[in-house]
């Protein structure tokens, strides 16, 4: 049987279509044709693989002195384990590994913390900042500072104005294994949070928690409710069994005990952030033990008109790199922050500066410590961590101090100290290359919109 043409098929089919036609046409005054619509395109979200971190225990340790005396049995620097993971420190199962301090119901603290969103804009005011456990500010766009306010004991019905998320939030929320609560992001932000295993509560896809503020504008009306967003976490099986490591505390430090070339007197602090916008200072209030806080000269109230204050002030040394990611209609861009792995800390307590080192492999709290590899002990209660870029010089009662960066570890600093002046730098660290913000033109704050 002879195969037909390629051509003689082409003709058949061209044929019987035009009967086909022909048909439809004659019978179109009669029955109309119905047409099956095309299917609605499936959308198939792929899981990514999320990246193995890698642990502390490949990277070069710091060659440390022999430790002197530590603080006690309490305060031993946990050790790590062959997993990647450290031991928790030793605490009563009813003290907060974030504070230090002792709760009713030894439960809130197995849950994961809520890391929240907050907004700094000048004239905006914050509410329930004082109920968070740990605070932590950066800057964004270069001219203005943000917060990320940790919940883990307390679950305020309003905390306000929420604000988008960051970049810093990929390396914040693993450490602390939190639950994000924040309005959104630009797109390449919420891509990267998409692709991270953080348990991410953006308003746009959990709407429950959140609710508007009446007579409020754009920038502040957006408020979270952490007791309904604990509610919503159970239902939607995003709650966990959190075991965090926590910090070291001490009630009192005896300064003798310490390395002399780590601590000195710190009652009023100045961090130069934009001097326009956030410029922050800390004083010393004998009285209570804490610190005030002022922003631009001012001090910063809560809701109900009480200075806020934290029982400890963390300056936290991080790389700080450029992007290309647009944050606003004016074309900001967003800030890089590294915040692991191994750095510059001062931990402000008490009236005194404790110079020394922050560490972390990512996936857990820092570890606070001095260059000889001992903690440095927190007081029980409330701590603010300042992150600033590596070449911000810190007023510390009117003396501006310069972290001690380079590797040669002589002092970043204007004046011709003696280079044998003592680092509060790691002895083994990957050299970083800081940001010359110095160099950045200073960007004045529009009423433009940015998230």
């Amino acid at each position: 049987m002879r195969c037909l043409s390629r051509r003689a098929i082409w003709s058949a089919t061209w044929f019987f279509l035009s009967l086909t036609l022909l048909a439809m046409t004659a019978c179109a005054g009669e029955t109309p044709v119905q047409i099956t619509p095309t299917p609605e395109l499936e959308v198939v979200v792929f899981a990514t693989e999320a990246p193995t971190p890698k642990s502390m225990a490949t990277q070069a340790a710091p060659a440390a002195p022999t430790p002197t005396a530590g603080f006690g049995a309490s305060t031993a620097v946990p050790q790590e384990t062959s997993g990647g993971q450290t031991a928790s420190i030793n605490r009563p199962p009813d003290i907060n590994p974030l504070t230090g301090l002792k709760v009713a119901d030894p439960a809130i603290l197995k849950r994961r913390p809520i890391m929240v969103r907050v907004g700094n804009d000048p004239g905006v005011q914050q509410v329930a900042l004082e109920k968070a456990d740990i605070i932590y500010e950066e800057i964004v766009e270069w001219w203005v500072t943000r917060f990320t306010a940790i919940y883990l004991s307390q679950d305020p019905e309003m905390i306000a104005p929420i604000r988008s998320a960051r970049l810093i939030n990929l390396q914040l929320g693993p450490q602390y294994q939190g639950a994000l609560a924040n309005s959104g992001g630009s797109d390449q932000i919420r891509w990267e949070l998409s692709q991270s295993d953080l348990v991410n509560l953006d308003e746009f896809f959990s709407p429950q928690p959140y609710f508007y503020r009446e007579n409020e504008g754009w920038q502040t009306r957006l408020a979270f409710d952490a007791a309904v967003a604990r509610d919503y976490m159970k239902s939607e099986g995003l709650e966990s069994d959190v075991k965090l490591r926590g910090f070291v505390f001490s009630p009192k430090i005896e300064v003798s005990d310490l390395p002399k070339e780590a601590v000195g007197d710190a009652k009023e602090v100045i961090i130069p952030y934009p001097q326009q916008t956030s410029e922050a200072k800390w004083q010393y209030d004998s009285a209570s033990g804490n610190y005030l806080r002022f922003i631009t000269g001012e001090p910063i109230e809560d809701f109900d008109g009480n200075q806020l204050t934290a029982t400890n002030v963390i300056i936290y040394f991080a790389e700080h790199q450029e992007t290309d990611i647009v944050e606003d209609s004016n074309g900001a861009t967003s800030i890089r922050i590294n915040i692991n792995g191994l750095g510059t800390a001062w931990l402000l307590r008490d009236g005194k500066i404790l110079k020394g080192n922050w560490e972390t492999n990512g996936r857990e709290t820092p570890n606070f410590i001095f260059n000889d590899s001992r903690p440095m002990p927190l007081k029980p209660g409330h701590t603010w961590v300042e992150v600033v870029p590596p070449d911000y010089q810190i007023e510390i009662d009117g003396v501006s101090h310069a972290r001690l960066s380079d590797a040669t570890g002589k002092a970043n600093s204007s004046n011709d100290e003696a280079e044998d002046e003592p680092t509060d730098e790691p002895a083994a660290t990957t050299t970083l290359t800081p940001t010359p913000i110095g160099a950045r033109p200073a960007a004045t704050p529009t009423a433009t919109q940015t998230n």
